[in-house]
């Protein structure tokens, strides 16, 4: 697993000064960010390449972007992936909790599915419908 670290700038990935080292731990990891209000570094763990590491970075500040105009309306201004995100928990918060454990295994297709797949997770997750 190798450990990439790129500089963010208004929620957009800078491919330049990408720095990569060995993950000491091997193991696969979330992606994190310095600050989630208004990063400008986000860290990811992936064993395909530099390539992968912007994709998953900038999948990761989408959701962050997502989640911040999603609880702090006029936050931040919205975009395409924040209205996905946002019909996505709507709905999730409108079904049974059978019906989002059976949404849950639904396969991933595009960037909005798994923006949809994030917002019921979070749905799930605050209504403690998740198996730990």
């Amino acid at each position: 697993m190798i450990k990439y670290t790129l500089r963010v700038r208004d929620f957009a990935v800078q491919a330049a000064n990408l720095t990569s080292e060995p993950d000491p731990t091997g193991s696969a990891q979330t992606p994190t960010v310095d600050d989630p209000l208004n990063p400008a570094r986000v860290t990811v763990y992936t064993t395909t390449g530099a390539a992968a590491a912007l994709r998953i970075a900038q999948r990761h500040l989408n959701l962050i972007h997502a989640r911040l105009a999603y609880n702090n309306p006029g936050s931040v201004h919205r975009t395409a992936a924040d209205t996905v995100y946002a019909e996505a928990r709507s709905r999730a918060e409108a079904l049974t909790p059978e019906q989002r454990r059976e949404e849950s295994f639904h396969d991933l297709h595009s960037d909005d599915d798994a923006l949809r797949m994030d917002a019921l997770n979070d749905v799930m997750e605050e209504l403690g419908e998740l198996d730990t």
